[in-house]
């Protein structure tokens, strides 16, 4: 589990609109000039305008000044579309194109769309017997550990069903992963983990074997965890310096459990190694950074991450994911995640992932029930209860159809609006979220 800081770092300057004075949004924006990121030079200042990451998830807001033309690529190539920019602090005068808000920000790039080929309700029950079924595979692998017994090959068959389980009905086994039980969370973050991983390869187009390669890396990424002293691992309380080096060694235990197995893909333990290595070289256990991290161990720590932020523990609540995403956006982009990976992640699951429970612009109430890849801020929502709090015959609304009249006007915990997803999202009885 990821190491998460509740403090907002140093720098972040970060406005939400909801903080600013009724007339404070629209004086940041007297002056400012709304570019395309293709459009920035050295010399020109960035601003954050105090928008929210979530209406507008591909905006740069980190303010600074343009120093170079690289400086300006790298803005580019990681993901970002659109920047505001003051020319009273820049130091050059520039012409410029103003951005054009018709431009489509949701479909900059073609991903892999998930398309439900049979409906959520029908595929929920098969996706959690998979599920399950994954959950015990981990459990016996990481007792075997201890024994030197280890068999991979049963985790290709079931990275398979996982996959033929999002090729059905991607929402199926999302929403599993959101609202699953409180108890095995170490082997159930591991099978999560790999869903998000594999699922994340599928959408950016990669081949089989880089899906099948991040599935297992997702899987197995906290194998060493079997070898960690059970006094350390399950402690209730804050770790000792030599605890913490103990307990910072199981990336490196997991890679030589494995990295000599006959046939592994090499991808698979250099994920399971970097997984906790961050982007700006704060990580472990070699506090490598930059492109010295493998992809896989990347892409994997953006799971670890979401998944860890998200779950429920014996001990806590899980985040709303809406919560968890805006918290990676706003604190670890760039720091601790790679920029452009996790503005895709962002993508694919949307500002507003599966079970989220959201109130409507015209006070209705609904939870997530699918997800637009190329649409992040307007998801498909089950309606269940109206403004007044009369309940609604469940009722699907796409947002981003082209008639769509209602949008998200906020996300809450599902007991603060005492909706239970998981019977909504119609999961099998032991899901949290039925009683």
């Amino acid at each position: 589990m990821p190491e998460i800081k509740k403090e907002n770092p140093k720098g972040i300057h970060h406005i939400p609109v909801s903080k600013l004075k009724p007339d404070m949004h629209k004086e940041n924006m007297r002056g400012l000039r709304h570019v395309h990121v293709a459009e920035l030079k050295p010399g020109m200042y960035v601003v954050d305008a105090g928008i929210t990451w979530a209406s507008r998830p591909y905006l740069y807001m980190k303010e600074g000044l343009v120093a170079t033309e690289e400086q300006a690529r790298r803005i580019a190539d990681e993901g970002y579309l659109e920047a505001y920019i003051d020319p009273a602090r820049s130091t050059r005068d520039f012409e410029v194109t103003p951005f054009k808000e018709t431009f489509n920000l949701e479909r900059a790039g073609e991903p892999y769309l998930f398309k439900p080929r049979v409906p959520l309700a029908e595929e929920v029950s098969a996706a959690a017997e998979v599920h399950d079924d994954t959950v015990g595979y981990v459990r016996n692998f990481m007792d075997d550990i201890r024994t030197g017994k280890l068999d991979m090959s049963p985790a290709f068959d079931f990275m398979g069903k996982i996959m033929e389980s999002m090729e059905r009905n991607v929402n199926a086994m999302l929403s599993l992963c959101r609202l699953r039980r409180v108890d095995s969370y170490t082997y159930m973050h591991c099978v999560n983990v790999s869903v998000f991983t594999s699922m994340f390869a599928r959408y950016q187009g990669m081949s089989e074997k880089e899906v099948l390669s991040l599935g297992l890396s997702g899987l197995f990424h906290d194998l060493g965890k079997a070898l960690i002293p059970a006094q350390i691992l399950n402690a209730p309380r804050k770790l000792s310096p030599q605890e913490r080096l103990i307990m910072n060694s199981h990336p490196t235990l997991g890679y030589e459990q494995i990295k000599d197995i006959q046939g592994i893909i090499p991808e698979v333990p250099l994920g399971m190694l970097h997984h906790h290595e961050k982007y700006n070289g704060g990580g472990y256990p070699s506090s490598l950074s930059g492109d010295a991290i493998s992809k896989t161990g990347y892409i994997i720590a953006l799971a670890d991450v979401y998944d860890a932020l998200t779950s429920r523990r014996v001990y806590k609540d899980g985040m709303t994911p809406h919560q968890a995403l805006g918290i990676m956006y706003e604190e670890m982009l760039g720091k601790d995640l790679h920029p452009e990976l996790l503005n895709k992640f962002i993508k694919m699951l949307g500002v507003y992932p599966i079970g989220s429970v959201v109130e409507m612009s015209d006070g209705s109430w609904g939870v997530v029930s699918g997800c637009n890849v190329n649409a992040p801020i307007r998801p498909v929502v089950t309606l269940i209860r109206d403004a007044k709090g009369h309940a609604l015959p469940e009722t699907e609304v796409d947002l981003s159809a082209a008639d769509a009249r209602l949008s998200i006007k906020r996300c809450v915990p599902a007991e603060t609006a005492d909706i239970k997803p998981a019977q909504v999202l119609h999961l099998p009885p032991g899901v949290p979220g039925h009683d």
